[in-house]
């Protein structure tokens, strides 16, 4: 015998569409949501991937500018310290000092060093102006604005104001030659042309009359012996520059190496 139902047919109809909604449930949950979330991951790699690309991007371009600006850093280190001896111990200096004195046509008589026992700490010249003070570059440094990265650079060199960081070291010479006047002279004005020399004073000497002795009468007299002595006071400036855009070459190869290991 057939099952009977009270059901009406509005009963029916409702639950009929109930079913059918909860059909579209279940497929919508099952099939549709993975395609959907799906397709948001990979909206929110594709995303992901453009911000990656944007930051190495920006790694790129601020690497170029930071490569440019340690090029010109190296460069004007270079510059300003190419005219420095290279570092030396005092027997060293005592060769070079003394050679230099008897090419110069003198005779040295004393030579006195005193090594460095840090690097020089010396002040701007007091009568300099500002234009001969303030680094080159900082006009541009202006013209890069604040946020560029030749600001920092830029600032620290304009504000710096004092060499105590620069590694230089200062010897200072107490010499003491006789020769001719004008030949100490002409050896005064060669050292003012040098570049890692600085004379810090100078001046001249009385030198001893020599006894000369008459043949005929045995009468000894004092008579001038023709020289003049020169006491100069004199800092010799040294620098030990690395190489350093080598050094970043090594560094940069030495990290190539060990991120392929």
């Amino acid at each position: 015998m057939a099952m009977q139902t009270n059901l009406s047919k509005k009963d029916k109809m409702t639950i009929a569409v109930v079913l059918f909604i909860a059909l579209i449930f279940v497929i919508c949950w099952f099939l549709i949501r993975p395609t959907v979330s799906s397709a948001l991951t990979i909206k929110d790699k594709i995303e992901q991937d453009r911000l990656t690309e944007k930051e190495y991007n920006d790694k790129i371009l601020y690497l170029t500018s930071a490569e440019a600006l340690y090029g010109k850093a190296v460069d004007e280190l270079n510059a300003t310290t190419a005219d420095y001896y290279e570092i030396m111990d005092s027997s060293e200096i005592d060769r070079m000092v003394t050679s230099y004195v008897l090419k110069s046509g003198l005779f040295a008589e004393s030579l006195i060093i005193k090594m460095p026992e840090d690097s020089v700490d010396e002040k701007p010249y007091l009568y300099a102006s500002e234009t001969e003070q303030a680094p080159a570059g900082a006009t541009a440094v202006d013209e890069a604005g604040s946020d560029g990265l030749l600001a920092p650079y830029g600032n620290a060199r304009y504000n710096c104001n004092s060499t105590k960081s620069s590694g230089i070291q200062c010897v200072t010479l107490t010499l003491v030659v006789t020769g001719s006047r004008q030949t100490c002279q002409n050896f005064i004005d060669d050292i003012c042309t040098k570049p890692a020399v600085r004379i810090t004073g100078f001046s001249w000497e009385k030198v001893d009359m020599i006894e000369e002795v008459d043949p005929l009468t045995g009468n000894v007299s004092l008579k001038d012996p023709g020289i003049a002595r020169l006491r100069i006071d004199i800092n010799l400036y040294m620098a030990d520059v690395a190489d350093y855009a080598s050094a970043v070459s090594d560094a940069v190869n030495d990290a190539v190496v060990g991120s392929e290991g």
